[in-house]
């Protein structure tokens, strides 16, 4: 509602602080998705994000809370391609909300907002992250409130969330955690070396292990069950000798892991 919209524009610059430093501050793709998650739910009052990295022009989601299933395999399945946030992002460089975009009287006739509303949002919001002078990113963000359309000040605060974001994406790339061309997570080279000696499947479990994609994330990128993920895992823990994720994680980066 416009009265609860009104509070969250009117949070303490302190708050506000807060949240941009715990993202800047982010060392993993997944810890940066988190701080995003926990600032926008504060910000705007809605719990949903979306992080995607670029392959090329190609949105690829590596982290998302509190989105349907099925509007993330929509967007996947090409409708990034018609996206007119996505497209003023990428053309204008800055945070934008699809109802400014495409005009307060058309927005609910469009295309966006149908997809937004099968899913049960009604108004959407974006922005860039950078790396040097190349858009490497795009932060999304939902709501379901029909009466709290975003605000001017919705959009100046998330610009200040993606610029925060793309500091910590910055730092990632220059400590080799990700590579900016593609904006593609990168396998560290003990990882490349390890995963040859692994049947394929468990090498792509692997890999994405170390990039602190949980299971169910694992399992939609690959196109397998939660389940046959946790036994990819459990056979990793036991290859390797360890007893959870996080040491496999830490195995599997260390140098002295090469077979």
């Amino acid at each position: 509602m416009r009265a609860e919209q009104e509070h969250l524009d009117g949070l303490p610059e302190r708050q506000l602080a807060d949240r941009l430093m715990s993202i800047a501050e982010s060392r993993s793709v997944r810890a940066l998705g988190i701080a995003c998650c926990s600032a926008i739910t504060e910000l705007t009052g809605s719990p949903t994000v979306g992080l995607y990295l670029l392959d090329g022009l190609e949105p690829e989601l590596v982290y998302s809370r509190h989105v349907a299933e099925g509007l993330l395999d929509n967007y996947r399945a090409g409708f990034w391609k018609r996206d007119p946030v996505l497209d003023c992002i990428m053309t204008q460089g800055r945070a934008v909300d699809g109802e400014t975009v495409i005009g307060p009287q058309q927005w609910r006739h469009s295309p966006s907002f149908e997809m937004l509303h099968e899913w049960g949002f009604a108004y959407n919001m974006g922005g860039p992250l950078w790396c040097g002078q190349k858009i490497v990113g795009v932060l999304f963000t939902a709501t379901t409130d029909t009466d709290a359309p975003y605000t001017m000040r919705s959009r100046q605060r998330m610009e200040m969330l993606c610029r925060a974001g793309s500091l910590a994406l910055t730092n990632m790339t220059n400590a080799g955690a990700i590579d900016a061309h593609p904006a593609a997570i990168r396998v560290p080279e003990p990882v490349a070396t390890l995963s040859a000696s692994l049947p394929p499947r468990s090498a792509d479990v692997a890999i994405r292990v170390c990039r602190g994609q949980t299971n169910k994330e694992i399992a939609r990128e690959m196109g397998i069950s939660d389940q046959t993920v946790k036994e990819h895992v459990a056979n990793l823990c036991r290859r390797f000798g360890v007893h959870n994720r996080t040491e496999l994680a830490a195995c599997l980066l260390s140098p002295s892991a090469r077979q």
